[in-house]
Order: C-alpha cells, then structure tokens, then sequence
C-alpha cells in the first residue's frame, strides 16, 4: 500500500475508463464508420453524447490525479516529484494517445 501513495487516482480511473471503453465498444476501424465513404462527421459511439462526455472524463480523471498529489499523503513519499510527474504524464498520456483517436476515427 505504501508503494501506491499518491498513484490511487491514477491507477484506479485508468481502470475505471479502460472498463468504460470497453464496455462502450467504439468503432476503431474507419472503414466500419457510417459516414464510410461520404462525407460528414460521425460517432464512434453508438451514441453521439460520448463524443463530449469522454473527454469530460478525462479532463476530470487528470483533475483528481493533481489534486491526489497536493494531498499530505502524497507529499509524503521520498519520491514524490518523480512520482506526482509519472501519474500526471500517465494520464496524460492515456487521456490523448488512449482516448483521442477514438473521437477521430470517424471524422
């Protein structure tokens, strides 16, 4: 547990998006769009909300992982500038390279 002090936020919500991607099943192949060869944006998403809602979640995931690493507890580690840096460029990294091109796929 003490190994885990200041990722919790990071490690939890990855599984909570990670789940909810997967439990969305989004279009990852252009070719499966409905717009597949016509013009026009549309969804990877069975409904067209999650084009918003999910980068809403991201930006609120990277929200609670800073806060997490403002925390007492979390400062409290010897390596807690690595540590905050590495949870923070995690969720970056996943929110864009993770979540982005699911919102493009389609477009």
């Amino acid at each position: 547990m003490e190994r885990l002090r200041g990722l919790w936020a990071c490690l939890i919500g990855f599984v909570a998006l990670a789940a909810l991607v997967l439990y969305l099943n989004p279009i990852t192949d252009q070719r499966q769009c409905p717009n597949w060869g016509g013009n026009g944006n549309a969804s990877a998403f069975r409904d067209d909300r999650w084009d918003l809602y999910l980068p809403l979640l991201c930006t609120a995931w990277l929200a609670a992982v800073i806060v997490e690493q403002a925390l007492p507890s979390a400062r409290r580690s010897q390596t807690r500038g690595a540590r905050a840096l590495a949870a923070v460029l995690i969720t970056v990294g996943v929110g864009c390279c993770g979540a982005g091109p699911l919102l493009v796929v389609c477009r």
